[in-house]
């Protein structure tokens, strides 16, 4: 999965993503390791007259309409950064599976489900959904599904009861 369609799976809560992050050092990464996209968005402001709405809008454009990696890195980075500690809390986690974490083929549900309800405890839901995304966390999607976007899976629409003839 690329950096562009893990923020595709984001895209309902971009703007809970973006808002966290510190916007003065975001446009200097970006002026630093993208200077086209600084140029079109943000050269000739101060950043700190740029509104986050502004940016956001740009960071919007780079990442949904232009899929422009660089910036989507540059938001991963800074993202993990500033969620430092959801970031260490789920790695430690996964090291309970293997050491070795980039092996890991997939977790399995029953574990999954005992980490999302570890990190309840201390992290809101929206911001383990974007770890998880993020930085490629091997859950299934029928668990991702269930656990961060509500919806109901494949597997569940078949189980339900459906009226039968007596």
């Amino acid at each position: 999965m690329s950096s562009i369609d893990s923020f595709v799976a984001l895209q309902d809560d971009f703007e809970h993503l973006v808002r966290t992050l510190d916007m003065a050092m975001l446009i200097e990464h970006i002026r630093r390791l993208d200077s086209m996209a600084f140029a079109r968005h943000f050269k000739g402001y101060r950043p700190q007259t740029l509104g986050r709405k502004r940016v956001g809008e740009a960071l919007r454009f780079e990442i949904f309409q232009r899929r422009n990696e660089t910036v989507a890195e540059i938001l991963i980075l800074l993202w993990n950064q500033i969620h430092r500690d959801l970031y260490q809390a789920m790695l430690a986690l996964v090291r309970t599976i293997r050491e070795d974490v980039e092996n890991i083929e997939s977790i399995e549900d029953a574990k999954a489900n005992d980490f999302v309800d570890e990190l309840l405890l201390r992290f809101q839901r929206q911001d383990i959904h974007a770890c998880v995304r993020l930085n490629e966390v091997r859950f299934t999607p029928e668990l991702i599904q269930v656990r961060f976007l509500g919806g109901v899976t494949p597997a569940d629409a078949i189980s339900v009861d459906s009226p039968t003839d007596v």
